[in-house]
């Protein structure tokens, strides 16, 4: 069976449409893709001194989430004479995309990467996805000091790289002594429970200690309390006993003063006769002689008895007080 030549001919013009419909498309994408062949790029290599958990080419380069670029590849440089493994990452990113505040004039992707890097762009490792495990470049800008450069790995322009903070915590966590901490940790809940044997057998006896010695607190001081309740009631009887004495001195004081100025004027008055019966010897006779003798004799057993009185008060005071028995 044969087609028809004009039959053939069509078939031949539509396959040569579609192929260029295609080929168009292919060449429209690109040209003016994100990363297409018209699109401003800028390749730079990032070294990695540590692992980089699974980058690959085609991993997102990414500037505080957004997209800027992919790695194109991921090498390895072993350095046996300093025991070091070098990571050199290359990629391909579009600087431009970053827009430079006050900047002087447009600058060309080179001299803008050259000017980020100058500025502290740096580049650290992140997951990209959780569920697949997905490794991504993400670009900051970092102020400080950046980390040193690795000359003579690559011809093209250097984007410093750190350690980012889950990686300097999944290292922290790999480099625990986590076998000496759980020994540790077996030796003090050990001590601990020994501790608490301990305890238990002798905290019985304290406590009974400390309930004793509570209880003979509690009968001291009923006793401290009864005794000073003894103690305030002698003091006060004893101190009424004192005032109703202090009242009963100053009575027997003011009578006693009283006798003493009576007897004070008896004297007084004796010694006022006593002149005048001088005064009248001056013209003696014989029944003045008689009643002169006798005064005298009175006025002696006077004086003797007043001499008498005196030294009982010299020797004992209290007489005045409770008088003479």
């Amino acid at each position: 069976m044969s087609l028809h030549p004009g039959r053939t001919a069509g078939w031949v013009a539509i396959l040569f449409f579609v192929a260029g419909g295609i080929g168009l498309g292919c060449a429209f994408l690109g040209s003016f893709g994100q990363f297409g062949l018209l699109a401003r790029t800028e390749r730079a290599v990032i070294v990695f001194d540590h692992p980089i958990g699974g980058l690959r080419a085609g991993a997102a380069v990414t500037f505080h989430g957004a997209m800027l670029g992919r790695v194109e590849r991921v090498g390895l440089d072993a350095d046996p004479q300093h025991a070091r493994t070098l990571i050199p990452v290359i990629v391909r990113i579009q600087p431009e995309r970053i827009h430079m505040v006050q900047a002087e004039a447009a600058l060309s992707p080179h001299q803008m990467l050259a000017r980020l890097v100058r500025d502290g762009l740096q580049a650290e490792l992140h997951t990209a996805s959780l569920v697949t495990g997905r490794v991504g470049i993400d670009l900051d800008v970092v102020p400080g000091p950046a980390p040193p450069p690795h000359p003579g790995l690559s011809d093209l322009p250097e984007i410093p790289a750190h350690e980012s903070r889950l990686a300097i915590l999944r290292r922290t966590l790999t480099t625990l002594p986590i076998h000496r901490m759980a020994a540790e940790w077996r030796q003090a809940a050990h001590e601990g429970r020994k501790i608490t044997q301990d305890l238990d057998a002798s905290l019985p006896p304290v406590r009974a200690s400390v309930l004793a010695t509570a209880s003979a607190a509690q009968t001291a001081a009923a006793t401290a309390a009864t005794a000073r309740k003894q103690l305030e009631a002698d003091w006060h009887t004893t101190r009424t006993a004192i005032t109703r004495a202090r009242t009963t001195a100053r009575q027997q004081v003011h009578d006693r003063s009283t006798e003493i100025h009576a007897v004070t004027r008896d004297t007084s008055a004796a010694l006022a006769a006593a002149r005048q019966v001088h005064s009248d010897l001056n013209t003696p006779d014989d029944a003045l002689k008689t009643d002169m003798q006798a005064a005298q004799r009175d006025i002696a057993a006077g004086g003797a008895a007043l001499h008498d009185a005196a030294r009982t008060i010299r020797h004992a005071p209290g007489v005045l007080l409770t008088g003479v028995r």
